[in-house]
């Protein structure tokens, strides 16, 4: 067994691994923008069937109040429809995240050489783990409602300051006092998600792990090392940062007309293009870490065990 990697070794290793990858890094973008290219052509749709001919729905684009609530109030109905759009989407991209996240580790794992080793390691390694990482999933059911509930309990603690907040810093002070218990806790649970799907990978061809055990080793060795949340967190403050600094040099910039609109678009991708190299350098860094874990028992081995 290796020894444990540092933090400074973890932050090296992800710009490598994205470097290395840069292909497949932007073929996992393409994906990711198609779905949301088809999320948008069908909310555009709605709204263009609903609203297409009120003028009153131009003034409320441009941010007239009045015509923002009338145009609520006349399409209940299509911003229903939205929801379900948007709601069919997100589980429609968390179907498409355990394959693109399973080929993923699989290629930082196997490290092939040429696109087409690339391609058949990721759809090998994506296939192999889906069923695995779906039942993940389940299993991580109850720490999530557990998050809800801290989530809801810290909110209901500062309800009071909330209402009555005669400020900008004191609403997000008390907002950020009331969410910060169920964030952190948000973060452990999602780490050990990280490393459990680390595991699995690592180990499904050698080992053929339990989903249970690995979700429950990872439980402990996230608990029990620090630096795996602290290099998570590094990564999803980077990942604020540089969506707080998108909307902060969008503000006050409309863009109007075809242009306007292309600019916007290009703008947004290559902003989440960054947040999808972020989060794969922080993948490559928890592999690596996963290397240096001790390997689980082998399902032949434990059976021989018991019969012995």
């Amino acid at each position: 067994m290796a020894p444990p990697l540092h933090l400074r070794q973890l932050l090296a290793v992800g710009p490598k691994a994205v470097a290395r990858y840069t292909g497949t890094l932007l073929a996992v973008h393409l994906v990711q923008l198609l779905v949301v290219v088809a999320c948008l052509l069908a909310i555009a749709l709605v709204l263009a069937q609903t609203f297409g001919h009120l003028p009153m729905f131009d003034d409320a684009i441009d941010g007239d109040l009045v015509a923002m609530i009338e145009c609520i109030q006349f399409g209940s109905t299509s911003f229903l429809a939205i929801s379900g759009i948007v709601f069919g989407a997100i589980v429609v991209w968390q179907l498409v995240t355990w394959f693109l996240v399973g080929g993923l580790l699989g290629v930082l794992v196997q490290r092939p050489e040429g696109r087409r080793a690339v391609g058949r390691t990721f759809g090998a390694s994506g296939t192999a783990t889906y069923l695995a990482y779906a039942r993940l999933a389940v299993l991580q059911l109850p720490a999530l409602m557990i998050v809800l509930i801290v989530f809801s309990t810290g909110l209901g603690a500062v309800h009071q300051r909330l209402v009555y907040a005669l400020t900008i810093p004191e609403l997000l002070g008390a907002l950020a006092l009331g969410t910060l218990p169920g964030i952190l806790l948000l973060h452990y649970v999602w780490t050990v998600t990280d490393y459990a799907r680390v595991e699995l990978t690592l180990r499904h061809d050698s080992h053929d792990p339990s989903v249970l055990m690995t979700y429950a080793r990872a439980l402990a060795y996230v608990l029990k090392h620090p630096v795996t949340l602290l290099h998570g967190a590094i990564g999803w403050i980077v990942f604020v940062l540089v969506t707080l600094a998108y909307a902060y040099v969008a503000n006050g910039h409309p863009m109007f007309g075809p242009e306007g609109a292309v600019t916007l678009f290009v703008a947004r991708q290559g902003v989440s293009l960054l947040r999808t190299a972020i989060r794969v350098g922080i993948l490559g860094g928890q592999l690596e870490l996963g290397r240096t874990r001790p390997a689980p028992t082998r399902r032949g081995d434990h059976a021989i065990d018991v019969a012995a």
